[in-house]
């Protein structure tokens, strides 16, 4: 492995950590936990940093909600619930 394949892979478990992090703040949305302003960063940053490490449906998915977000509509359960069990998924395995 190279060092370029080094330092990626170590920005790539690093994003996973952050995702981590992430999952309470995207878990409290569902439950309307969480103001617009406070998810729209959230997700903002998930659907970048996502597809840069190869998750393209992690960034779909938070893109969907961004974008709802952006509009200043707000976003339901059934938008939510799967960037939510994507990011579960992710910083479970």
């Amino acid at each position: 492995m190279s060092g370029f394949d080094e330092r990626y892979e170590a920005l790539k478990a690093r994003f996973v950590t952050r995702c981590a992090g992430d999952l309470p703040v995207l878990e409290r949305a569902l439950e309307g936990g969480v103001d617009a302003e406070t998810l729209r960063i959230t997700v903002h940053r998930l659907s970048g940093a996502a597809g840069t490490f190869g998750y393209h449906d992690l960034s779909r998915l938070a893109g969907v909600v961004d974008d709802r977000l952006v509009e200043g509509k707000a976003v339901s359960k059934a938008e939510l619930t799967p960037l939510v069990e994507a990011v579960q998924v992710l910083t479970r395995s």
